[in-house]
């Protein structure tokens, strides 16, 4: 399927004005991509993902629930395979609209982020007009990202007031390194609005010390160990299995109570039993 979005642009001495202008869909292919503002869009990385088990975890969910509602952003860290992304993905069941943005290392161009940031919103808020003006070139980029940041949530503050929303960015860490970074980081933890939440999945902590954010209740912060399967978590979800307390035990030692090594266990057991 094919994502086309047209830009015009009109250009005064101070400003250029892009203007959404249309979405088009082809079902001849499944390698969505689109073009915004010359940065192709591949729709892929805006779509909310499958989950790799369906398991739900109430635990984690009814965290993030008491942390969107104290905070308006929660940062969750883990390493790869640690139910990050399912995580998020159950979490958002409870949302009326989800943007679900994968960060690349690719996305580390300013304008390149900003685009896909904005595309993940329109995709999910399709009745939403989210273009607006840009900001002069000759501004610096700090100026360019504030502002951003800005006009973007007064759209969604003015959406957000019928319906709750989701902003999910995974995979932050991939630009960390960005320049721009730290104040995208810091101006978007400043915007506070009841009904929209914001989700930052990461392998690794920002370049910049998160506590004093956390002591002003600007951030929600879920850390690896609480995603770890717990034994009681882990029985539940091999139930079907018919394994024994003993051998559950022993799946969670040898797991560490991480997703992806309880995955992989299974798929070998599959694979012995199929040669079997």
């Amino acid at each position: 399927m094919m994502l086309n979005y047209t830009f015009h642009e009109n250009i005064d001495e101070s400003d250029s004005i892009m203007l959404f202008e249309s979405i088009s869909h082809s079902s001849k292919t499944t390698d969505m991509k689109g073009k915004f503002n010359d940065v192709r869009i591949i729709s892929e990385k805006i779509s909310i993902p499958k989950a790799d088990y369906n398991f739900c975890r109430p635990r984690l969910t009814e965290l993030l629930s008491k942390q969107s509602e104290q905070f308006g952003n929660s940062f969750i860290l883990g390493r790869a395979g640690t139910g990050k992304s399912t995580l998020a993905i159950e979490f958002a069941k409870d949302y009326q609209s989800v943007a679900w943005f994968r960060v690349d290392s690719t996305d580390s161009d300013w304008e390149t982020f900003s685009q896909y940031l904005i595309s993940s919103c329109q995709n999910a808020l399709p009745n939403l007009d989210f273009g607006f003006s840009n900001v002069p070139s000759n501004q610096s980029q700090e100026t360019k990202v504030l502002k951003f940041l800005e006009k973007l949530f007064y759209k969604l503050e003015t959406a957000s007031q019928k319906d709750r929303f989701l902003i999910i960015l995974d995979d932050l860490h991939n630009v960390f390194d960005a320049e721009w970074f730290e104040t995208f980081f810091k101006g978007l933890l400043s915007y506070q609005f009841p009904n929209v939440h914001i989700l930052l999945l990461s392998r690794s902590k920002p370049p910049f010390p998160l506590w004093r954010l956390r002591s002003k209740q600007q951030l929600g912060f879920l850390e690896e160990s609480l995603l770890l399967f717990t034994g009681g978590e882990l029985e539940e979800f091999l139930k079907n299995e018919k394994f024994s307390t003993r051998k559950i035990k022993q799946i969670h030692k040898d797991s560490y109570g991480r997703i992806s090594k309880i995955l992989e266990w299974l798929d070998l057991q599959f694979i012995h039993k199929t040669a079997g």
